[in-house]
């Protein structure tokens, strides 16, 4: 059965119910605070919704979106829209205070937050856009429980600082570069192009080399690669989230056989509604030697002739071309082949 793949615009939530302690986080080096799973499903949560829901593999990436600028399908650059440091400063501030509140059991009256809108924000890129489904009052865009305003930002040719997103499309021909599961096959993946137009409204994961820390093993810094995994497009075996204990015990086991050495997992329900559980969750290490999405084969289906691909050309598109029809073993492998076509 095929992936049921909805578009990732907000954060996602936990599928369990999380608590907070007050312990540094094993996900990020600068977070002072853990974030916790229980096994008390999240109450959003419709039971039949979720029944029904696909599981597929949280990739560990960098989130973009692909939608049409200036009359022509494009790749987008997750950007949030923060505080600046007078605004970030005036939150920490409502925070401690809130923080105490609630220390002395909420006796008076609780500390309350109100945002400057045109204040305490930093200045958004040009054709900065809002993410779907933020929430908009007199037509303004409102920030999160964090401060931040989800949004989107054109990748165009001149954008150095998204070039690792630059090489996994071709903006002449309207190519992405996708890593995507063989068809019928869960334990084998392809690489191939695919129109952009094709992938309009879809969003994807850009991984990588340069992309947190490339736990997939995608290229080296000599051979450098980059590759467009659509939200939704990698399908997992796992115990329902109905069953905690049981999906708990997945994500816990040693069997190499268990297809659990995965970022985590999102659950897309037939409502358009999105959950997820991370290894950190519960408190699992991540990244981890050879992840599941790493030990498949993968083939190379680049054909120039079919796209247009100029093989003289210095590109990721061209360096793939000249190794179409190719069968590798696992990821990590691509980079000898490349190195070899060179």
């Amino acid at each position: 059965m095929a992936a049921m793949c909805n578009a990732v615009q907000q954060k996602i939530q936990c599928v369990f119910v999380t608590g907070v302690s007050n312990e540094p986080s094993n996900k990020r080096n600068n977070q002072s605070f853990k974030v916790t799973a229980s096994d008390v499903l999240n109450p959003e949560i419709d039971f039949e919704d979720l029944s029904m829901a696909t599981a597929t593999e949280k990739v560990d990436g960098t989130c973009c979106l692909i939608q049409e600028f200036q009359g022509k399908p494009l790749l987008w650059a997750r950007y949030d829209r923060k505080p600046n440091k007078a605004g970030d400063k005036k939150f920490q501030r409502y925070q401690a205070q809130l923080s105490l509140w609630k220390q002395s059991g909420e006796i008076g009256e609780q500390p309350q937050h109100k945002w400057d809108l045109g204040k305490d924000f930093k200045e958004v890129p040009a054709n900065w856009i809002t993410a779907t489904g933020v929430d908009l009052v007199d037509g303004v865009a409102q920030p999160d429980s964090l401060g931040h305003t989800p949004g989107w930002v054109p990748v165009e040719r001149k954008s150095r600082q998204y070039c690792w997103h630059l090489s996994a499309v071709d903006l002449d021909l309207g190519l992405g570069m996708v890593l995507c599961m063989k068809e019928n096959n869960d334990k084998e993946l392809v690489i191939r192009c695919v129109p952009l137009s094709q992938l309009c409204g879809k969003t994807c994961e850009l991984i990588g080399t340069n992309v947190n820390g490339n736990p997939y093993g995608l290229g080296t810094k000599q051979n450098p690669l980059h590759v467009l995994v659509v939200h939704g497009s990698i399908p997992l075996s796992c115990p329902s989230p109905l069953v905690a204990r049981e999906l708990h015990q997945w994500f816990e086991s040693e069997d190499p056989e268990s297809g659990n050495r995965v970022e985590g997992v999102v659950w897309h329900c037939p409502s358009g509604s999105l959950f997820k559980l991370h290894r950190h969750h519960l408190n699992l290490p991540w990244p981890v030697d050879l992840p599941t999405l790493s030990q498949k084969r993968v083939t190379i289906e680049v054909n120039a002739t079919e796209f247009n691909i100029d093989t003289q050309a210095t590109s990721q598109f061209s360096t793939l071309a000249a190794v179409n029809g190719v069968v590798v073993n696992q990821l990590r492998d691509i980079e000898n082949i490349l190195y070899d076509s060179r």
